[in-house]
């Protein structure tokens, strides 16, 4: 028995550290690298262009972070903010996004923390410029990755005992990567027609925290907010934002964090803009991703589907009513009839070309409002007794 196992485990090993240099192999031979730091009035359109940004970015682990940026051929910009977890406290600092954990099956972690080298090879929805049916694919992009675990906005070294007893570093520094990102960003574009701010999970949250920052800098642009799968209700999240990432949003964004975090923050975002952005989101209405952070926040396993998707309807319901130019997506398609929930996220999956919600098309949707400026939301009909 114990031979069986032994050889099992080596069996599984192996194939773990196959599958890794597999992956490895395709990203440095088939993949095409990005350039590195070439001027977008040099680099030829639709090649992905690392940024070395200044001393001041960092990611949680001490590794270096940069943007990735790619020239397209329209006066159109996307700000993309990645999303990729968080971290809340010591115990989730010490449990960081793994590959190996995600080879195995095992639980992969709560936050990257540093920029996986595969993440290009991920992008696909409305990042892909080699998909002719995307309206986006000659827009120029700033890819903003995310590798500190505070949503893009905290502003503290943490010194955390991890479970070994030993002592580590946790670096949020979500708000000096992201103005390292802007100041880039404002130095190369100087005037986009149109400017989609977006972000998917974390980083959907981060677009709707720096979306007024953006739009404050380009008041001559029609710009577009876009956060895809963004809700986490927990009264918990003052005390984070505060206390644990140190993101000073009332000093700096004029703007105090309720548990419904998306609700009050982009309802914010509408108050001081006078509602002249046009705010987008897209929800699976049984999120399998949030609700499991959920639980994590609020420590209680009990949580279901159903309560979860009924806080983000009301939480929808709120920001329809108070906001003039507020549109939204709601959708349960794909719903596994034996956990009750629906996949996680959209924007840059390949599901976004598949996804449709009474006869329309999610990419239709997107397309619409924000290139047709017709302003209009999907799934009217789960809103239903929220109002």
């Amino acid at each position: 028995m114990r031979k069986w196992l032994r050889r099992l485990l080596i069996g599984t090993a192996g194939l773990c550290v196959l599958i890794g240099l597999s992956a490895l192999g395709i990203y440095l031979f088939i993949v095409e690298k990005p350039a590195d730091n070439v001027p977008l009035t040099v680099i030829e359109p639709y090649q992905w262009n690392k940024i070395n940004l200044n001393i001041g970015t960092v990611s949680s682990d001490g590794s270096p972070y940069y943007v990735w940026a790619r020239k397209g051929e329209q006066p159109n910009w996307i700000v993309f903010f990645s999303g990729g977890g968080m971290a809340w406290d010591a115990a989730s600092a010490a449990e960081p996004i793994r590959i190996t954990n995600m080879l195995i099956g095992s639980e992969p972690g709560n936050y990257f923390a540093n920029i996986p080298f595969y993440m290009l090879t991920m992008l696909d929805g409305l990042l892909a410029h080699d998909r002719e049916d995307n309206p986006f694919r000659d827009w120029n992009v700033v890819y903003i990755p995310y590798s500190t675990g505070d949503l893009h906005i905290g502003d503290r070294v943490a010194l955390y005992e991890g479970t070994d007893g030993k002592t580590f570093t946790m670096r949020y520094n979500g708000r000096h990567n992201v103005q390292a990102a802007l100041a880039w960003l404002y130095e190369h574009a100087e005037a986009p027609e149109k400017l989609l701010v977006a972000g998917e999970s974390a980083g959907a949250f981060g677009a709707a925290f720096w979306a007024e920052e953006i739009a404050s800098h380009y008041r001559d642009s029609a710009v577009y907010q876009y956060s895809d799968s963004a809700f986490l209700y927990s009264e918990r999240w003052p005390q984070i934002i505060k206390e644990e990432w140190q993101a000073m949003t009332e000093e700096r964004i004029g703007f105090q964090p309720e548990a419904d975090l998306i609700g009050s923050i982009t309802r914010h975002n509408g108050r001081v803009s006078g509602g002249e952005a046009v705010v987008l989101q897209s929800y699976s209405l049984y999120d399998e991703v949030l609700i499991r952070y959920q639980r994590k926040l609020g420590g209680d396993e009990s949580l279901t589907p159903e309560a979860w998707s009924a806080q983000l309807r009301e939480s929808i319901a709120a920001m329809d009513t108070a906001l003039p130019n507020y549109s939204y997506y709601l959708t349960d398609q794909d719903r596994d009839p034996e956990s009750g929930m629906t996949p996680h996220t959209y924007a840059t999956r390949s599901v976004l070309y598949e996804t449709e919600q009474d006869g329309i098309p999610l990419l239709k949707w997107l397309d619409d409002v924000i290139n047709g400026n017709q302003h209009y939301s999907v799934g009217e009909s789960f809103l239903d007794g929220y109002r």
